[in-house]
């Protein structure tokens, strides 16, 4: 998989320049401010990061290395956002970025020491920005990474089938995005209960947390349904237990451009992109700093900006389980099949002032001890008595799930009753390991459908899967309305999607898991 450096023909930098708060000017007269890591020699390409984080923070990292990009020839600048860090203006998060963004990509391309074209590189709202910016067309932006990020800020982000991600947004707002002196570091949580107070220090959170605000609000702010207007190739980095996962794999499928690439880890919403995803340890492999994952991002840039076809494969995953990537043409890969397994009947009660605690999966709770994300053993949910266990299966032979799960709930209960499934591999010491989860709500019609994401995971020879069923699941998404009980009825199921591991393409991935 690996590509020969497009720039190899340019001696390897022996300096580099650090350029401190340059002002860079917006179309309205906003003066924002960055930091440039400008390589000896003559002009070339440049990566732009956008940020609401504080430039000074953002890296080094594992999506943009400095020493990394220098040495091949690529300026770094990183940018505070308006109305953040350095940056003057009034901050609005995703409502300025298309035409700052584009403001942004203009002014780097036009310095001295960059030739005109520019890439942009970051990760979570820092992706967002990137997505914002290509939706403006800018001439010199020729491709984007966005990492653990989405091109859609409604469903897959903000919102699990029109339920709001509690606490995700209430902690996200509460920590990072509310002015500094303003911010709860102490004690984050309290955010999901003190929902008036919070939109008192970050406004828009109020229209966020309203499952109800209109769709127009939220097409004025994303650009999932204007893709045609991004005409550039984008690499689509995701994670297995990121808050955004299946938001990255919907991005990537509406793919638009023949370049487009999609790599998916096991990490969950990770500045370090660990192969430590909450108790687990899924192998060192797995490591974004292990597989090289930056020097993919310049290989990817480097064709791009050649206006060659990047040699890494369309789709890139890591097989949790197996511990290793597989390069596919697709996703979910060729002959994946869907499978069903019935669900066991069981009733679940609801307790608002005890509901089911979140534990893990793909959440996120900022500064909060465990982050909210990862996997977790699911055994003290499991035995607590308002959650059912309604499916635990061993299959003959081994599986690679490999693609979208769901769960179809026949059901009986009050109308607007929230139901909640988590899938789980057990291990041989007995432990849960949850691999994804997904709530739906009751509309009063008897059957819910619950989308659990993709999954891509071996299943070894009498391994079972269990699926875990309840009516909540705290501060993940809201605490239900009211007391009471709700049924699952005979005729539930689980629908998985499988391949057969053995089959698969060859391995390709990331450059350094090849190598170990």
């Amino acid at each position: 998989m690996t590509q020969p450096n497009m720039r190899a023909s340019r001696s390897r930098p022996s300096d580099v320049r650090l350029l401190r708060d340059v002002a860079v000017p917006l179309r309205d007269g906003t003066i924002t401010r960055a930091e440039a890591w400008v390589p000896e020699g003559p002009p070339g390409p440049a990566i732009l990061v956008r940020t609401p984080y504080l430039k000074e923070t953002a890296a080094p990292s594992p999506v943009v290395d400095v020493r990394l990009a220098t040495e091949r020839g690529y300026s770094v600048v990183v940018q505070d956002v308006r109305g953040r860090g350095g940056s003057g203006g009034e901050f609005e998060p995703f409502v300025n970025e298309e035409a700052d963004g584009a403001d942004s990509v203009a002014w780097v391309a036009e310095q001295d020491w960059c030739d005109g074209r520019v890439v942009m590189a970051g990760m979570s709202y820092v992706g967002a920005t990137q997505w914002l910016a290509a939706a403006a067309a800018p001439p010199a932006l020729r491709g984007i990474a966005p990492s653990l990020s989405s091109d859609d800020y409604a469903e897959g982000w903000s919102y699990r089938g029109d339920v709001p991600q509690l606490g995700f947004l209430a902690t996200w707002n509460a920590v990072d995005l509310a002015p500094f002196e303003e911010r709860w570091h102490d004690d984050p949580l309290r955010a999901c209960d003190e929902l008036e107070r919070l939109a008192g220090v970050a406004p828009w959170s109020a229209e966020w947390l309203d499952a109800g605000t209109g769709p127009d609000y939220w097409r004025s702010r994303s650009v999932a349904h204007r893709r045609d207007d991004i005409t550039v190739p984008a690499l689509v980095i995701g994670g297995w237990y990121d808050v955004f996962c299946d938001a990255s794999l919907r991005s990537f499928a509406r793919s638009r451009h023949e370049h487009d690439r999609l790599v998916v880890g096991p990490w969950g919403h990770d500045a370090e992109l660990s192969h430590l995803v909450g108790d687990a340890n899924v192998g060192i492999r797995g490591s974004g700093v292990v597989a090289e994952l930056f020097d993919t991002m310049l290989d990817f840039y480097d064709a791009v900006l050649a206006g060659e076809a990047p040699r890494l494969p369309r789709v890139s995953v890591y097989v949790l389980g197996a511990r290793r990537w597989v390069g596919l043409e697709a996703w979910p890969p060729a002959g994946a099949e869907r499978r069903e397994l019935p669900l066991e009947p069981a009733a679940v009660s609801v307790d608002p002032a005890d509901p089911v605690p979140s534990l893990g999966g793909r959440g996120l709770l900022v500064e909060v001890p465990g982050s909210g994300f990862g996997i977790r053993d699911q055994r003290a949910v499991a035995a607590r008595d308002d959650v059912a266990v309604a499916l635990h299966h061993a299959a003959h032979d081994r599986r690679w799930l490999a693609g979208p799960a769901s769960a179809l709930l026949r059901t009986e209960a009050e109308p607007g009753r929230m139901w909640t499934v988590t899938l789980c591999v057990q291990q041989p010491d007995g432990a849960l390991h949850n691999l994804t989860e997904g709530i739906g709500s009751d509309d009063g019609g008897g059957v819910v459908e619950v989308a659990l994401g993709d999954v891509c995971t071996t299943v070894e020879p009498g391994q079972p899967l269990v699926a875990l069923v309840a009516g909540s699941s705290f501060p993940r998404w809201p605490r239900p309305s009211r007391a009471g009980s709700q049924r699952l009825l005979e005729g539930s199921r689980l629908e998985l999607t499988a391949a057969a591991f053995t089959q698969a393409p060859t391995r390709c991935a990331p450059r350094g898991s090849r190598k170990r």
